[in-house]
């Protein structure tokens, strides 16, 4: 009898610690789930991808962020070939900077501006390989000159409307509890951190399902 009680007791603890690890695991499913903020598109937000797409990607990131570099330059062209380019999905980046520095600010400020009113490609790309130079004269004299030249950034740079708009995606940031970039968010859903391709397709390919 002592040892069928044994067996029994033995028993009851691996299904409550079955079941706790089921409970955990749901629990945190639902805790990586977004209730209390909406997530949106704006017009000063950098988009890779057609408006009729089927899925929306939302990342927050930073060109001083070596992950986030590396994410665009090891991970964004499989992901646009297999499903931007389709319409499958739009890759919407909300640029966020916690450093105070006016030079790092002002360089974000310039993209977001000339992705709404310019050739933005060439910038990104420097960004991505260079982002050191921010801080040179030579990148100074640049923003000068576009803001001479170009009305509509210069309106976009000096009004106030991107420092709004930057300032919108930090407290975006701060209110999901997010501490690093980059993070996405997809189907309400927060994926922190870099991923290679191989996992950020397989991610995609879930959240598809979840829309189609």
């Amino acid at each position: 009898m002592k040892i069928i009680r044994k067996y029994k007791l033995f028993f009851i603890v691996i299904v409550v610690t079955i079941v706790s690890y089921y409970i955990i695991q749901n629990y945190n499913k639902e805790q990586n789930r977004i209730s209390h903020i909406s997530i949106s598109e704006n017009e000063l937000d950098i988009v890779f991808g057609q408006d009729s797409a089927s899925l929306s990607i939302f990342m927050f990131s930073s060109y001083n962020c070596s992950f986030c570099r590396k994410f665009f330059l090891n991970s964004y062209a499989e992901l646009k070939r297999d499903f931007i380019d389709n319409g499958k999905i739009k890759l919407i980046v909300k640029p966020v900077e916690l450093s105070k520095s006016q030079s790092v600010m002002n360089s974000i400020k310039l993209a977001v501006c000339i992705n709404e009113y310019g050739n933005f490609e060439k910038l990104h790309q420097l960004l991505l390989t260079e982002p050191s130079v921010v801080y040179t004269e030579e990148f100074k004299k640049v923003i000068e000159e576009l803001s001479q030249k170009d009305i509509f950034v210069a309106e976009c740079m000096l009004s106030g409307k991107s420092d709004e708009y930057l300032l919108n995606n930090i407290n975006d940031f701060k209110k999901l509890n997010l501490k690093g970039t980059p993070t996405f968010i997809i189907n309400n859903r927060i994926y922190k951190g870099y991923r290679n391709y191989d996992d950020f397709k397989k991610i995609v390919e879930k959240e598809l399902k979840n829309v189609l």
